[in-house]
């Protein structure tokens, strides 16, 4: 959707199960495993779908999309197995760190589900999808693999040269569209000068005004499964091989509630506050509080 929501509070992912990696390799659900650690679709979606959706794009349009997402998660979780291990999470500090994360984060929760719901309900989330359709229209997009090497580095007729040899390389991939993928990945890890190159030249799914025009006007007019012809801009050469393409379409309410909701709240902020601060006034009034001011320092 084209309005960019920020997520109102980040809860901490919690560990993962461990399995053996011969049984996760045969679970389709798993997406990795990590030292026997698995990480399921599931689970890099909670976490994918946490960030900003300007952060979702940002990797969509130039570090592979998901899967260029999923490495970064993966070096994330070595360094959790290595805090881990190390015995770094026990120490006093890190411990109360982490309590004042939880607090924060339940804190925030509470407000969001439960104060919040009086001035963001759910029938003003839904009220919002139905009169902004616009806002949840999803462009036509594509699943975009690209090499790409730079005339600005070297001669064009350098650039040329390599540019070349990537194409000569998925000539006879071209006949198997089933292998067309990976020769093109492996093209890319060799040739490419794109970000994208150690994940394959894979730019994830990707919308037309994502990409330069007429690198777009190629992805969305070629056939798929086949390898564009050499495209040039000012930058410099690109082949492309588009994977799959979808059609425009609209967001359900479904997808759509958590980012309404976050919005709506944000926009009524001030509301939000004077629920935070009508319910601790309450809460204060039917509490026993005692301060010792004087050990205050």
């Amino acid at each position: 959707m084209k309005r960019h929501f920020i997520p109102f509070a980040l809860a901490a992912l919690a560990a993962l199960p461990l399995a053996a990696q011969q049984k996760a390799a045969a679970d389709s659900n798993v997406v990795a495993v990590v030292n026997g650690e698995k990480i399921t679709a599931a689970q890099l979606d909670q976490v994918w779908n946490r960030m900003s959706e300007k952060m979702r794009a940002q990797y969509e349009k130039n570090s592979g999309g998901k899967r260029g997402f999923l490495d970064n998660y993966v070096r994330k979780r070595l360094l959790l197995q290595q805090a881990v291990n190390s015995g770094f999470d026990k120490s006093p500090k890190v411990q109360a760190e982490l309590q004042a994360a939880r607090e924060s984060a339940l804190f925030d929760l509470y407000v969001r589900d439960v104060l919040a719901s009086s001035v963001v309900s759910e029938e003003t989330v839904r009220k919002f999808y139905d009169e902004h359709p616009k806002d949840f229209v999803k462009g036509e997009r594509a699943r975009v693999r690209i090499i790409f090497v730079s005339s600005t580095k070297r001669t064009p007729s350098a650039a040329r040269a390599i540019i070349a040899n990537a194409m000569q390389e998925l000539i006879a991939a071209k006949s198997n569209p089933e292998k067309l993928p990976e020769a093109f990945a492996a093209a890319a890890r060799k040739y490419s000068e794109h970000p994208s190159a150690p994940n394959g030249g894979e730019l994830g799914w990707v919308e037309r005004s994502a990409l330069e025009p007429k690198v777009a006007e190629a992805a969305f007019t070629m056939r798929r499964q086949t390898v564009s012809g050499i495209i040039e801009d000012t930058d410099g050469l690109h082949l492309l091989l588009v994977e799959e393409r979808e059609p425009e379409s609209t967001m359900s309410f479904e997808d759509a509630r958590a980012g309404i909701r976050e919005f709506l709240m944000n926009t009524n902020a001030q509301k939000v506050l004077e629920a935070i601060n009508k319910k601790t006034a309450e809460l204060r009034a039917s509490s026993k509080v005692t301060i010792y001011a004087d050990n205050v320092r």
